[in-house]
């Protein structure tokens, strides 16, 4: 499916498996306009082409947003020290694995029961992804009745900072284990970024046993996931595990075996990439934790 970028409407952030354009990133096209000197010129180059060409650009934080986001890092953070053995990065949830555990899942990995399941349709990939991710935590839903709840039409599955985008609110109205939030990250991630991801990571896939998921937001010339082509895709997947202390992130996509999509056979239904390079794929979206 190709689609130009005053086909997309209002308010579809996050289409699914949807190719925008093709082609590579020029120097005239995504010129780099500064950003982090310690970065790669290329992902510079990357974060301006998303900025330049994005049919519907994330909004700042609320103060509010900030603040709730603030208080769930630092309830992770002391999740994941050992300082709070009753804390989960939900007030409503019980950690699956003791502050004990913290030390060991901080320095190894840890990953949730496999469960990839093929989005039905091409732009099913929010349902999809919320389907895996409440299988996870032992709740099944079919993809239809997921897509209806969500909002999702042949543009996709939406994205809202905090908790009020269609997939937190799902993913909250289905379970009590992760209070979810959308987190935003900048199309050029800072070391901080990619931390605050790997934090998120590790306390929700080691402690509290709830996944993680993406929002990718790839453009030609830019990082994609496995089996991608290169070209302009938002597409949402699930994240359910990692290693290595959050260095590298596992995750299942939809795109495996689903109808519609000529690239289907491309795509493998597992696969592991570093956890800064997944900071990149979503960067210009973000992740929900």
């Amino acid at each position: 499916m190709h689609f130009s970028k005053r086909t997309v409407p209002a308010g579809a952030a996050a289409l699914c498996a949807v190719i925008l354009a093709a082609g590579a990133i020029s120097a005239s096209a995504a010129p780099n306009r500064g950003g982090d000197p310690s970065k790669p010129a290329k992902v510079d180059k990357v974060a301006a082409y998303k900025a330049a060409t994005d049919p519907n650009p994330v909004p700042a934080l609320t103060p509010d947003q900030q603040k709730a986001l603030d208080e769930k890092r630092q309830a992770a953070e002391d999740l994941l020290s050992g300082s709070s053995s009753a804390t989960t990065v939900s007030p409503s949830a019980t950690a699956a694995n003791t502050s004990s555990s913290a030390t060991a899942m901080a320095s190894g990995g840890s990953a949730l029961a496999q469960d990839q399941n093929p989005q039905k349709t091409p732009y099913w990939c929010g349902p999809a992804s919320v389907n895996e991710a409440l299988g996870q935590m032992g709740h099944w839903f079919t993809q239809a009745q997921l897509a209806s709840e969500l909002g999702t039409t042949t543009s996709g599955t939406g994205w809202l900072n905090g908790s009020s985008g269609p997939v937190p609110r799902v993913m909250n109205s289905h379970q009590s284990r992760n209070y979810y939030v959308g987190t935003p990250v900048p199309g050029s991630p800072s070391s901080s970024d990619i931390e605050y991801y790997k934090l998120g990571l590790v306390t929700n896939i080691g402690l509290v046993r709830a996944p993680l998921i993406g929002d990718a937001y790839e453009v030609p010339g830019g990082p994609h996931l496995v089996g991608h082509p290169n070209s302009t895709i938002f597409h949402w997947f699930d994240i359910y595990g990692y290693s290595n202390g959050g260095d590298y992130t596992m995750y299942e996509d939809s795109v495996h075996d689903a109808p519609g999509i000529g690239w289907a056979g491309s795509v493998p239904a597992y696969s592991t990439l570093a956890s800064s390079t997944i900071a990149q794929i979503v960067g210009g979206r973000g992740y929900v934790w």
